[in-house]
């Protein structure tokens, strides 16, 4: 894949979550430029200018969308050249682990004008509250959310034949690996690809099925799904295959689809199998007891209602941390404005 888009960090039941450390393995990487400055400075423009460029190159990007503003960038990495830009300030902290070496920090702050912006401080710093107690709401309604979801796969879990489920894991592994082994194992990278932001629940999961063959575990409300794909990554990894699994946003233990690149194959959790020509489907509820299930079901539904409404007072939440982001990036546009006036004047 020459492009790939999903997310390092997310907003999840256990407040933000980063997968930071698993974008480029440090004694692997050429160079990692870690950005700094505040929200406003350029490091979403400066990293969408450097990969336009390295695409003219005929170079492969991997694009870090933000979990806060899914439009702009956490950070790109250029695969071939191992070389990785980005955004080291919060929630993300990152710091040098090889400074000079391999970690070099661009401090874009330095281009601000910190008198001008001396004068916007007790408005500066009420907006910078505001954000975070709306993110703090945004966490305890996913934190809610979370624990309704694991009512409603408990209730489905505990009509799973389990002898039928061991059966489908087996013949999913022998379908995907056919007895082939490496005298080494697997890495394992862990990202998301889906997530809860300021612009509503976004996914890029669809995005690896242009140029890859797609399978599909259905079983979205069930722990089995991810077990399911817990027992296959496992396996691939024993067997010698690098591997990339993308997480649940919700649960970032848990996870949601898994990609081997080496065999271009995503399998995906599905919640409805017609909508998508799956190369390979393995149905959870159908062997799931039906007649158990029927009979919870005003609870499931009950539960689905109050989910489905924790999650959107969740996303109202985080949509409203995107206009003090705005308030804030337009202060410090005035804080560099002022400051390269002042150059031109001087000179």
């Amino acid at each position: 894949m020459k492009e790939k888009h999903f997310f390092a960090g997310n907003n999840t039941s256990e407040g933000f979550f980063s997968y930071f450390d698993y974008l480029l393995d440090p004694s692997e990487a050429e160079h990692v430029y870690i950005l700094k400055g505040g929200p406003g400075v350029g490091k979403n423009h400066f990293m969408k200018k450097f990969a336009n460029e390295m695409k003219k190159k005929g170079c492969s990007i991997e694009y870090i969308h933000c979990s806060s503003d899914n439009v702009s960038l956490d950070g790109i990495l250029i695969s071939e050249l191992k070389v990785l830009f980005v955004d080291g300030t919060a929630p993300h902290v990152i710091d040098p682990l090889v400074p000079g070496a391999v970690d070099e920090i661009v401090n874009l702050g330095s281009f601000l004008n910190s008198q001008e912006l001396k004068k916007h401080k007790a408005a500066i710093m009420e907006v910078s509250k505001a954000k975070s107690n709306y993110y703090i709401s945004a966490y305890r309604y996913l934190s809610a959310a979370g624990k309704i979801y694991d009512e409603i796969c408990s209730i489905y879990d505990s009509y799973m034949d389990t002898s039928k489920f061991n059966q489908l894991c087996e013949d999913a592994i022998y379908k995907l690996f056919k007895g082939s082994r490496k005298n080494k194992r697997g890495r394992l990278r862990k990202l998301f690809t889906e997530s809860f932001t300021a612009n509503g629940y976004v996914s890029h999961t669809e995005l690896f099925f242009e140029h890859n063959e797609v399978w599909a575990v259905v079983g979205k409300d069930t722990n089995y799904t991810p077990m399911f794909l817990e027992k296959i990554l496992e396996e691939a990894l024993n067997r010698g295959h690098d591997i990339e699994c993308y997480y649940r946003p919700l649960n970032p233990s848990k996870p949601q689809h898994i990609y081997l690149p080496e065999k271009k194959l995503i399998i995906v959790t599905a919640e409805n199998p017609m909508n998508i020509n799956y190369k390979e489907v393995f149905d959870l509820y159908s062997i799931i007891d039906a007649k158990g299930i029927k009979s919870q079901i005003s609870e499931i539904e009950n539960n689905l209602h109050l989910y489905d409404l924790l999650i959107k007072n969740s996303l109202e939440k985080l949509s409203s941390t995107k206009k003090c982001t705005i308030f804030w990036k337009l202060s410090m546009l005035t804080a560099w404005i002022s400051k390269v006036l002042t150059k031109s004047l001087t000179k």
